[in-house]
């Protein structure tokens, strides 16, 4: 019998299914299965245990020789992942290349070249910039687990082999235990996004595996003992895909409820209900789960990326439902299933077709990079100028770092100004510019992504690339915030309202600088539209149809921001809204006739839209800055 048969268990095919089931289930709607996540952990805990089995089999086989098991070790594992992913890798390639805008297919194409050689975990770490598209229009967001994977990969098989089982049995405890209490320290000290992605963190989980397979847990369980110890795994899973429902507070300690239900689940194979997981319909997804992961990220990162919202449609639950099986079986029966290991034989025979297709893959990962870039460019609609794609000159204003002094408008004005907030406030720097040199005023202009940059602002809800510039841009504000007469405030507040703690801090920083010396003015958010205006104009380009509306959800908030400026006598609220440019947001029809896009994503204005938002606006601005 060989090895892959000794290991072939119907029940873990089943797990395997559910794992996956779960995962989907997360993505598609986080509300649907909020700890739907830990289907990662429990593939993790599977394949610890698989390879550590199949390893320690080979290890007491009597024609046992080191070198050639880890080669052919290595060589299953390729053969298991690399096809089918990298085939993954040049279809979204080439999608991402006719659907994405420019600036967001440059972030594409790094996490491309990190997919390639299994590092996007490293890049995904680290990844954010507030003009990056969204984690869930990120295509390759989810190959950070294959990367952990083929990481993990490098170093156990050898410990595995090379160890005898007796150290193994020691050692591999207190690295579990090492790394579990580091990821734990590193959540506890603010790192959620780079622990969550990190090796380390998740090495437990592998081990979990490992350790089962090791030590056999289970072979000389009672058919009871297997009944109670399944029971209870399963519990420990459902339970945490209900209540673990952050995945940023993950994987550190809570790992161990997931990853303990999984590994008593595949010790009590014994058990009555291990049958259950092996019917037949559990066992043909589970085949098909590797697929299904690599196919129904990308699928669901592209609708949304297209529609510009999270929650999907009823046509586009159907398509994606369809596409996800659609492309999952003709990666399986047409891509696994010829590199599988038991198809050798069949490989063997036909060796030209073996070699084509390696070829093919090889050729076309070396030059998918540089080709889907070119054809991200060709396809690309008209350029409109740089000054459409921006709101500002980024090496010229405060925003996140500090160039220059910050000073806006007329710099030898002795009428000065303080503006602060997050990038609503950024996208005001030529405004305040043009406005200074009209209006006699200089206006020092101290902004951060996502940042209301006032002291107490609650800057951990911010992802954590953001944090560090919200801090420092805070204490650099401060310096002028006390001496400041006229401040203004500006911000993206449909955001920064879902926050109680913020209005909080809003609350406590007009108290503080209610005072009769100062003058404290809220700018309204502009209206927000449901679609990013240059995706608009892809879309278009491409033949696409496309739609967009109002999300009423600026007014709201803006309601919430003018209700609570009200309670302070130094403090007033200037809504904008009215202005004729928000009459038909994003386009603006002058009075020449010439249509105008004055947004560059949905929610911000660019360049050409600041400018004449500071014309607008000139007459109520001047009321208040005399």
């Amino acid at each position: 019998m060989s090895s892959s048969s000794q290991t072939y268990r119907s029940d873990i095919q089943g797990l395997r299914a559910l794992a996956v089931l779960a995962v989907i289930a997360f993505h598609y709607n986080k509300q649907l299965l909020p700890g739907g996540f830990i289907g990662v952990d429990i593939f993790l805990v599977i394949s610890g245990y698989l390879i550590t089995n199949i390893l320690l089999q080979k290890k007491t086989n009597s024609e046992y020789i080191f070198k050639s098991t880890i080669k052919k070790f290595y060589i299953s594992r390729i053969q298991r992942i690399v096809p089918a992913y990298f085939a993954m890798l040049i279809l979204v390639s080439i999608a991402s290349a006719i659907l994405f805008i420019g600036s967001d297919f440059g972030f594409y194409a790094k996490s491309l070249k990190k997919s390639l050689y299994f590092f996007s975990n490293n890049y995904f770490a680290s990844f954010g910039n507030y003009f990056a598209p969204g984690v869930d229009e990120q295509p390759l967001l989810h190959t950070w687990s294959l990367a952990v994977e083929m990481q993990f990969y490098m170093l156990q098989p050898l410990l595995v082999v090379w160890l005898p089982n007796k150290w193994l049995k020691r050692l591999l405890p207190i690295i579990l235990i090492s790394c579990l209490l580091a990821s734990e320290y590193m959540l506890r000290q603010g790192a959620e996004q780079s622990t969550y992605y990190a090796l380390y963190a998740r090495i437990p989980e592998f081990l979990v595996g490992s350790s089962l397979a090791i030590h056999e847990t289970g072979r000389k369980w009672t058919k009871k003992q297997a009944n109670i110890a399944f029971i209870f795994g399963l519990l420990l899973i459902i339970s945490s895909t209900l209540i673990l429902s952050n995945a940023n507070s993950f994987p550190g300690l809570l790992s161990l409820l997931p990853i303990t239900g999984a590994g008593l689940i595949i010790a009590a194979k014994n058990a009555r209900y291990s049958t259950l997981l092996g019917s037949t319909p559990l066992v043909w997804l589970g085949a098909l789960s590797y697929s299904l992961y690599l196919w129904h990220w990308p699928i669901l990162s592209f609708i949304r990326y297209y529609t510009g919202t999270y929650t999907l449609s009823s046509m586009s639950s159907l398509i994606f439902i369809l596409a996800t099986l659609t492309l999952a079986i003709a990666s399986y029966y047409w891509i696994e299933q010829r590199f599988h290991e038991k198809k050798r034989t069949i490989l063997s025979s036909k060796k030209w077709l073996t070699y084509t297709t390696i070829g093919l893959l090889l050729i076309g990962l070396s030059s998918i990079k540089h080709l889907s870039t070119k054809l991200n460019t060709y396809i690309a609609p008209t350029e409109l100028g740089i000054e459409y794609s921006r709101y500002a000159d980024p090496s010229e204003i405060c925003h996140g770092e500090i160039h220059g002094d910050c000073i806006k408008g007329n710099t030898n004005s002795s009428k000065q100004i303080l503006v602060i907030g997050d990038s609503h406030a950024a996208m005001l720097n030529n405004f305040f510019d043009q406005l200074g040199k009209e209006l006699d005023f200089s206006a020092r202009i101290i902004t951060a992504s996502s940042c209301v940059t006032i002291p107490n602002f609650d800057y951990e809800r911010l992802p954590e690339w953001a944090q560090k510039p919200c801090i420092n841009q805070i204490e650099y504000a401060k310096s002028y915030i006390e001496s400041a007469n006229t401040i203004i405030i500006a911000g993206a507040w449909d955001y920064q309202t879902k926050s109680q703690n913020f209005i909080n801090a809003l609350n406590r920083f007009l108290s503080e600088n209610n005072k009769p010396s100062k003058r404290i003015y809220i700018l309204s958010q502009i209206p927000k539209i449901s679609i990013n205006t240059q995706r608009l104009l892809r879309f278009s380009s491409l033949g696409l149809p496309t739609k967009f509306e109002l999300n009423d959800s600026y007014k709201k908030a803006n309601i919430i921001i003018e209700n609570l400026g009200k309670n302070y006598k130094t403090t007033q609220f200037i809504n904008l809204t009215e202005l004729d440019l928000f009459k038909n947001p994003p386009f603006y029809e002058l009075k020449t006739g010439k249509i105008e896009y004055i947004y560059y994503d949905e929610h911000h204005l660019n360049e050409i839209g600041a400018q004449y938002y500071s014309k607008q606006a000139k007459p109520i601005v001047s009321e208040h800055i005399q």
